[in-house]
């Protein structure tokens, strides 16, 4: 009896392996199409209200639909005259969890320019790592289609072994 429950255990830690490995490509693809939908409001709130970077950062921080990504409020908070904005982002982004590892580089790209230029040239600097982000995101959800199903099926099925193999 408490063999098979061993075997029962094995079972369900290999199933939840994979599922977990698929939500977590979920994570990814949802937290990608939210920083799309970040460096869109961002480029609005400075066309139409001619924000600063403080403002930006802490209006959207405050941001119901980006509450998940800590960076904005953590660089908000930090942000001081005397040192560079750059050098605040990157530690922020890197110490994000909620950001996938392949927007990392593009973020980071992003606070190296954000608040550096006039309104148009952070609106264009937006629109480019925008463009970045969606093709980052694109590959994201090929990943999801291809490797979602197989991290569920690989954990069902080495589950479904290691239960015949201790049989």
């Amino acid at each position: 009896m408490i063999r098979l429950c061993g075997i029962l255990c094995l079972v369900c830690a290999s199933a939840g392996t994979g599922f977990y490995r698929a939500h977590r490509l979920r994570e990814d693809v949802r937290s990608l199409e939210l920083l799309c939908g970040w460096t869109e409001d961002a480029a609005a709130c400075i066309r139409h209200q001619q924000m600063e970077l403080p403002e930006l950062l802490a209006f959207l921080a405050s941001h119901p639909n980006y509450r998940r990504f800590r960076f904005p409020g953590e660089v908000c908070r930090e942000l001081s005259p005397l040192q560079p904005p750059g050098a605040l982002w990157e530690r922020a982004i890197l110490a994000d969890s909620a950001v996938p590892a392949s927007a990392r580089s593009i973020l980071i790209g992003l606070g190296n320019t954000l608040g550096t230029t006039d309104c148009e040239g952070q609106i264009a600097a937006l629109t480019l790592y925008r463009h970045q982000l969606t093709q980052a995101l694109a590959a994201a959800r090929e990943t999801l289609g291809t490797k979602g199903k197989l991290c569920r099926s690989l954990g069902l099925l080495g589950g479904a072994m290691a239960a015949v193999i201790l049989i």
